[in-house]
């Protein structure tokens, strides 16, 4: 019997299709319904977030699936609480790792952005994400340039090429770390957290939780790691997961 007490699942690739993609509001309606119910009963579980995506972005999200655990932002580096409307920065951050992020921006910008190779996601303030800014750009691409453009210059920063972007993210502040942050906040084990990823940047927390799994589009490092793989893609997906670990709960 599985005795998940909270569930956390990363956005676009699970919840939604992904960046630019349009919503399918029968995932979160159902989602929304299922975080309704764990209110009203203590014994299910809660869903919320852990995601690379900015705050503002999150805060809706949390809003549409009415999330009342606190969600993941930033790949770690922020919580965001909807009951109290309260926004933490990971503690891991301080101000040397804004000073490293600032410093990486600048650099990467004058590599990558002003050439015309790539861009950054707007509204990120302890991590960097890039996107291609031209067709035939890739993602290792940006990434190697980003690694070179650093090198030597900018120390204490991990930078992945994931399935949809580049994540520019501090050492130690990751989904992993802000998983186990959850779990302190929420005093919840992290062996009864259950959570649902795609890419590999979702690896680190995969591989901490209790339970694991991931959707029919998952990478394929992704869908080696965890315990159980959908064979519906994203928000089919969730729903498929969220019944099949209920109903294992008995």
């Amino acid at each position: 019997m599985h005795d998940i007490r909270l569930v956390v699942v990363d956005i676009d690739g699970c919840l939604t299709p992904g960046e630019a993609q349009p919503w399918d509001f029968s995932v979160l309606q159902f989602v929304a319904e299922w975080n309704r119910k764990a209110r009203a009963d203590a014994r299910q579980f809660a869903v919320t977030l852990c995601t690379g995506r900015q705050e503002p972005y999150v805060e809706a999200m949390m809003q549409a699936i009415d999330a009342h655990a606190p969600g993941i932002y930033e790949n770690g580096g922020g919580l965001y609480f909807p009951t109290e409307y309260r926004f933490a920065e990971n503690p891991a951050v301080g101000a040397k790792g804004r000073e490293t992020i600032a410093k990486a921006r600048e650099m990467i910008a004058k590599e990558i952005v002003e050439t015309g190779l790539g861009q950054f996601q707007p509204g990120k303030e302890v991590s960097l994400t890039l996107y291609p800014a031209r067709a035939g750009v890739t993602f290792e691409q940006l990434a190697e340039i980003a690694r070179r453009a650093l090198d030597g210059k900018v120390d204490g920063l991990k930078i992945m090429p994931l399935v949809t972007s580049v994540d520019i993210v501090l050492d130690g502040v990751d989904k992993g770390a802000g998983v186990e942050w959850l779990s302190r906040e929420m005093n919840i084990p992290i062996a009864q957290i259950g959570g649902i990823g795609d890419s590999s940047g979702d690896l680190p927390f995969l591989r901490r939780i209790g339970f694991s799994a991931a959707p029919a589009n998952a990478a394929d490092d992704v869908k080696r790691a965890v315990q159980y793989v959908s064979p519906f893609e994203d928000g089919k997906a969730v729903i498929d997961i969220l019944s099949r670990w209920n109903a294992e709960r008995g």
